[in-house]
């Protein structure tokens, strides 16, 4: 497990070189989860984890985001597709999972107020050690209350299927966050 943490710490180490990112932290009663955001060019280099402190499990993960935005109307919509690799511990099993999947963001009337949505799911093929699949998925509703600086409320849910076809949750409810970009 400490060789696998130090490979994500040096990953997230080279990120931190990018001249533009954010910094993404949330909570709920027993979770707490941080993100890093990096910009590489039209990609962002993500980093973060979830530690549940009711059952101990956590998560991290390191990924690549091709991001971009867009006008709808007079709306904007901010989006990126790519993949994580997610490092897993959940009940008695440790999982290793390379997800792929996305995440979009929706600004009505190019206003402060957005709603988002992300998903990334790892099937059989490339999720290892004690696990089957695994899948992370959440939706929040955000404000800008000021420049770059965001609050938000959100659902989300981590779940690892285990090789005995137990599925267990990493995280699963509400929580309330900030985003903060520079």
């Amino acid at each position: 497990m400490s060789l696998r943490l130090t490979a994500f710490v040096l990953l997230a180490a080279a990120s931190f070189s990018a001249a533009a990112g954010s910094v993404d932290l949330n909570l709920s009663n027993d979770t707490i989860e941080a993100k890093y955001y990096g910009n590489a060019g039209a990609a962002d280099w993500t980093f973060g984890g979830l530690y549940n402190r009711d059952t101990r499990d956590r998560a991290v993960h390191v990924g690549v985001l091709a991001t971009g935005d867009s006008a709808f109307g007079n709306s904007r919509i901010e989006g990126g597709l790519g993949g994580k690799l997610y490092s897993v511990t959940v009940g008695n099993g440790d999982v290793l999972a390379l997800a792929l999947g996305g995440q979009v963001r929706w600004f009505p009337g190019n206003g402060s107020f957005a709603v988002g949505t992300y998903a990334f799911y790892a099937p059989h093929v490339v999720t290892f050690m004690d696990g089957q699949r695994f899948y992370d998925v959440g939706v929040r509703a955000e404000v800008e209350v000021i420049r770059n600086s965001f609050v938000y409320v959100g659902y989300r849910q981590v779940q690892a299927e285990l090789d005995n076809n137990v599925k267990l949750n990493v995280d699963k409810g509400g929580f309330v966050g900030m985003q903060i970009k520079f």
